[in-house]
């Protein structure tokens, strides 16, 4: 798959993570969403900080069932850290529009969409192009990385959940920007106190934007002390993380009285009860084999491409070289599954909700397609002939493109189905068929439900309808695909991106 070397790229637009940025981020940039429970208990609490300098979100709280109840006041049940990101956003834009009266709803859906692709859209945009290079840092070829990372962009859940005010893909970009700060510097040998304290901040971020991520910052914790030397740069990445778990503490302690309570414990959601701790049981199989494999949202129905991670990073942990990245991917694999395999509340709490898939696994899902990329490197010896190569790259764009056409649909017609037992066969292809797109009909500005969708397309914008209305990003598409094909034909960036056997 490699072209003949050139030298590395000195434009940012000779680059194939510039090219895969600007392909991801237009998409995602491409649809709002709207409203539902749990993005607008979140965005509940940024207008509540922008428009009354005040957590409390009593005034907000009829759109969302997701809250705490404190001293007879509401506050968001969520961890903080997306909110966070999106308070100068939205106080950006309300400063245009502040007339010292509450803002209509078009002007705060227009203050959503831009919070959504600033804290949401962009790092996950960023987070393709980490992925590409730490795929090239363990061993595989610029095209094999780039087909891998256009694959996670669009053909995940990572899709859908770029254009929703959640916490999943927030989590999963800094999850991987941690992690590949730390492969880089193992590549290069250079393990520097800002990017060990960049890294551990990126982590306690992690665990101030969604709490089950202390899981994953665990595992990545664990690498860290296996790796880095000196191992007093270990001390640098505590300095790091400890900066936003403390500011994590002290909200926790002006909303809900403790720096160690959290909005579940005051939340009236039955699912966060019982359990060993707010309705956390222990793993079941049962469960387990649902979220993998059941016909409605398991994960690999739906993205059967995924089921290579494991294979993949067994095959880099057998790697001397590589042995502990592999190591580290199969335990963040094993953290996401026990994680979503304790909901077991209510019969329903594996599945979280509504969505299309399996959302508690969003924030691992780049760290199953980095495993991948262990099975990609063991393979590049074998695919030296150009047949294999093409019958490989064949086999692989096919089952990769069905995920891609699904995910499109999805994001494209509604990424949440209420109340339907399997969420494309039942919601989302019926519409597609019927011609309809932004389907939905849940504001984030007040509690009811519209007649007309609240959703939108910017293809809608300009004026297109119905599945027409795609066209422009299908445009988009092909002139970002063209140009990232050829910064990969010309070279990619082989000789700035060090394989880790360099330094092993």
């Amino acid at each position: 798959m490699d072209p003949v070397p050139h030298p590395t790229p000195r434009r940012p637009w000779q680059r194939p993570e510039v090219a895969l940025f600007v392909l991801a981020l237009g998409a995602y940039a491409y649809f709002f969403q709207a409203g539902g429970w749990n993005q607008n208990s979140r965005f509940d609490t940024v207008r509540a900080v922008v428009e009354q300098h005040s957590l409390i979100i009593d005034d907000y709280v009829g759109n969302t069932g997701d809250f705490s109840v404190v001293n007879h006041h509401f506050y968001g049940d969520k961890a903080p850290g997306l909110q966070l990101l999106a308070i100068p956003v939205y106080a950006a834009v309300h400063s245009f529009f502040e007339d010292g009266r509450r803002p209509r709803g078009r002007q705060v859906h227009f203050g959503a969409y831009l919070s959504t692709l600033v804290s949401v859209g962009l790092p996950s945009a960023l987070a393709v192009a980490v992925l590409f290079s730490t795929a090239r840092r363990l061993g595989v070829s610029a095209g094999a990385a780039a087909m891998m990372a256009v694959a996670y962009a669009f053909g995940t859940l990572a899709f859908p959940y770029a254009t929703l005010f959640y916490s999943h893909q927030l989590t999963a970009a800094l999850l991987l920007f941690a992690f590949a700060l730390l492969v880089r510097a193992r590549a290069t040998g250079r393990w520097s106190r800002g990017a060990m304290a960049a890294a551990g901040f990126l982590l306690g971020y992690a665990i101030a934007t969604e709490y089950p991520a202390a899981l994953a910052v665990a595992v990545i914790g664990l690498y860290a002390l296996a790796t880095v030397r000196p191992r007093s740069r270990i001390v640098w990445m505590a300095i790091g993380g400890v900066v936003p778990l403390l500011a994590l503490g002290v909200y926790h302690t002006l909303v809900f009285g403790g720096p160690f309570t959290v909005g579940y414990h005051s939340s009236p959601d039955g699912a966060r009860e019982g359990g060993v701790v707010l309705g956390i049981t222990l793993p079941s199989l049962r469960v387990l084999g649902k979220i993998l494999f059941a016909e409605n949202r398991g994960l690999l129905r739906h993205v059967p491409w995924l089921a290579l991670a494991l294979p993949g990073a067994a095959l880099l942990a057998w790697s001397r070289a590589r042995r502990a990245e592999g190591l580290a991917l199969l335990g963040l694999i094993a953290v996401g599954l026990w994680f979503n395999a304790s909901l077991t509340s209510t019969p329903g709490d594996w599945k979280a909700g509504s969505g299309v898939g399996t959302r508690h696994l969003v924030p691992y899902l780049p760290f199953y397609v980095l495993g991948i990329a262990g099975l990609a490197s063991a393979l590049r010896p074998h695919l030296a002939r150009p047949l294999a190569r093409r019958a490989a790259l064949a086999a692989f764009v096919c089952v990769a493109a069905l995920s891609i056409a699904r995910m499109t649909v999805a994001t494209a017609v509604r990424p949440e189905a209420p109340d339907v037992d399997e969420p494309f066969a039942d919601h989302i292809l019926p519409l597609w068929r019927e011609g309809k797109v932004a389907t939905n009909p849940l504001a984030m500005h007040n509690g009811p439900t519209y007649k007309e969708p609240q959703a939108w397309n910017l293809g809608q914008k300009t004026g297109l309808e119905g599945r027409t209305s795609l066209l422009p990003l299908a445009v988009l598409a092909t002139l970002a695909g063209i140009w990232t094909v050829w910064t990969v034909r010309r070279g990619g960036t082989r000789r700035s991106i060090p394989p880790l056997e360099t330094k092993s």
